[in-house]
């Protein structure tokens, strides 16, 4: 079903730490996450179905959030790899919950960094199915550098373009991915194409760290009634950041793997 584009990185005898970008990214957005880790970690990134070099051969299915979740699954099971820790990006946040909450052997640590459960309602999901379609829309009749550069203007982003890496940032979105493909992601996998995570989050019987920025007013408000409503989830709210605390703030990203909080020191499922 798919032709996995990934990275390995570090000693494979060292606790294995798979990698999840958002919308537009690519395993290489976690290129300076994966340098400090990589004497902690063995470090496993992928292009997710839609994104950078992985090819999807089963057809638009293969773009579908489900699918995409087993396929990565099969992924980790073709490197013999049955359990690791998790962190997720938006995005790549949204297949890291579902992984976590379907196959919760597989995972121990897992990390949703300004992620969403879904919507609640059919109504929701339906609007938000209309608003995909506009950002196609867009997607298929705008020039495409323009189109990134108009994505990086959502108020969810405020503060991103101070980054003295902000122009990389822009042109590896512009490098590494094709308009039809991004497209495809969106149409299949978007939020309101996704299952509503919430309710079973509610009653998940592991535990589950949070990260957001805290100039990302909308996820903060989504973490913290995550936080509130799930009991086993921690919640860390980053300074001086919006939505992509990878990138903005690596350092305070690290710190929650490798200064062992007393999060992961309660649960015993600290590496």
């Amino acid at each position: 079903m798919y032709q996995w584009q990934f990275t390995l990185t570090g000693d494979i005898n060292l606790p294995p730490l798979l990698l999840l970008h958002g919308w537009m990214g690519s395993c290489r957005d976690y290129a300076e996450i994966i340098e400090l880790l990589r004497s902690r970690f063995y470090c496993i990134a992928i292009d997710l179905p839609g994104h950078g070099k992985t090819e999807v051969t089963s057809g638009d299915r293969g773009y579908g959030f489900v699918n995409t979740a087993i396929g990565i699954v099969q992924l980790l099971d073709s490197l013999e790899i049955n359990r690791c820790s998790i962190a997720g990006y938006s995005f790549g946040g949204r297949l890291a919950l579902y992984l976590a909450l379907e196959f919760p052997d597989r995972f121990d640590r897992v990390m949703l960094e300004s992620t969403s459960p879904g919507l609640a309602t059919e109504i929701d999901r339906q609007a938000r199915i209309i608003q995909d379609w506009q950002i196609i829309d867009r997607l298929e009749t705008d020039n495409f550098p323009d189109f990134v550069q108009d994505w990086y203007r959502q108020s969810i982003f405020i503060g991103i373009e101070n980054h003295p890496n902000f122009s990389d940032l822009i042109q590896r979105r512009i490098e590494t991915n094709q308009p039809d493909s991004l497209i495809k992601s969106l149409e299949y996998a978007g939020v309101g194409m996704q299952p509503y995570l919430g309710d079973r989050l509610k009653v998940h019987t592991k535990p589950i760290s949070l990260i957001v920025g805290e100039i990302d007013c909308k996820f903060v408000t989504i973490n913290q009634t995550i936080h509130r409503d799930s009991p086993l989830t921690d919640i860390k709210i980053i300074p001086n950041c919006s939505h992509n605390v990878h990138f903005q703030q690596p350092q305070a990203w690290i710190d929650l793997w490798v200064q062992k909080p007393d999060f992961f020191k309660k649960s015993g499922l600290y590496l």
